[in-house]
């Protein structure tokens, strides 16, 4: 069960985390370097409220909201923007066939242009390239992100009516958007996400998970919580029994950390990656979908218990 998970990647967690030496220096770098993050009680607020447990899908044990305050001023910086305009592009049933504008496409074009000239991910390029795992060409690298975060792919089945040509996830609408599939929330690892479905009502959040020493408002928490996307329909949407989610982190730091985690998890056929970063210890949990795509790239406190790609 995803209890006993919980409890077996705890115990592992404590007695056995050994950091990456290579990733966590670039990625603390990319930390320390990074302008752009929002600072706790001066941009946002959080209120964790109460513990509550994975296997307990049907208790509210909160009854506020999760981000209580937010400077909404941080939406006009651009890559918070840019990325703030690419949310809403989504489908969030999984299955359902994305068909993506013009407009968005510009949308995501912009979001690299602009997330490519930051330190995060200026320094993630420079790692990358040197170890020959991405083009050092600047069209050719946004290209390379693009295809990474963008290219659309099947995850599902079919939705009935639809048809079965194009692609229902990418990478950005997994992790960063988050999807719905037989009534559960999957991905959906991002703060500013979860503060926009927040404000709109179709977030509902219902308490931290695991033990409250390990919910750190400056850096992690691990949280459940339900989405609802239609708000006229009887149920309470589909529930996320647990998920981490970094707070305060920009868009264009996430955006690097995952790549270069995914990246190398890739090519070392693994799926934890332990990073330190100051004196946080976590993981990067990193997946790789059909030998080929980003299935899903997360933090965690806690390792997954199987290291190999399936």
């Amino acid at each position: 069960t995803l209890q006993h998970y919980f409890i077996q990647s705890n115990l592992r967690n404590m007695a056995e985390f050994e950091k990456n030496e290579e990733l966590s220096e670039v990625i603390e770098r990319m930390w320390k370097k990074d302008e752009n993050a929002a600072v706790i009680d001066v941009d946002f607020k959080i209120d964790i409220g109460q513990r509550t447990f994975t296997g307990d899908k049907l208790a509210d044990n909160v009854d506020s909201s999760l981000i209580t305050y937010m400077n909404e001023d941080l939406f006009n910086r651009e890559s918070y923007k840019r990325f703030y305009d690419l949310l809403d592009n989504y489908e969030s049933l999984v299955g359902v066939e994305e068909v993506t504008t013009h407009f968005e496409l510009m949308e995501m074009k912009k979001f690299i242009d602009v997330i490519v000239l930051s330190n995060p991910i200026i320094i993630a390029k420079e790692y990358l390239v040197s170890k020959g795992w991405a083009p050092d060409d600047e069209e050719e690298f946004k290209d390379w992100l693009w295809d990474i975060w963008f290219k659309l792919y099947k995850r599902g089945r079919k939705q009935k009516g639809q048809s079965n040509q194009g692609g229902d996830s990418s990478g950005f609408e997994h992790v960063f958007v988050g999807e719905i599939r037989n009534g559960s929330v999957i991905g959906f690892h991002n703060w500013i996400q979860f503060y926009r479905l927040e404000k709109m009502g179709k977030v509902d959040y219902r308490g931290y998970v695991g033990n409250k020493k390990k919910q750190d408002k400056e850096f992690m928490i691990t949280i459940q919580f339900s989405w609802d996307e239609d708000l006229e329909d009887a149920d309470d949407g589909a529930i996320k029994a647990m998920g981490g989610t970094m707070l305060g982190t920009s868009p264009e730091f996430e955006i690097a950390m995952y790549t270069v985690a995914w990246v190398y998890a890739k090519n070392n056929n693994i799926v934890n990656v332990p990073i330190q970063i100051e004196d946080q210890e976590f993981y990067v949990i990193a997946h790789v979908y059909k030998n080929q795509f980003l299935g899903s790239c997360y933090t965690s406190y806690f390792p997954q218990e199987n290291n190999k790609r399936r």
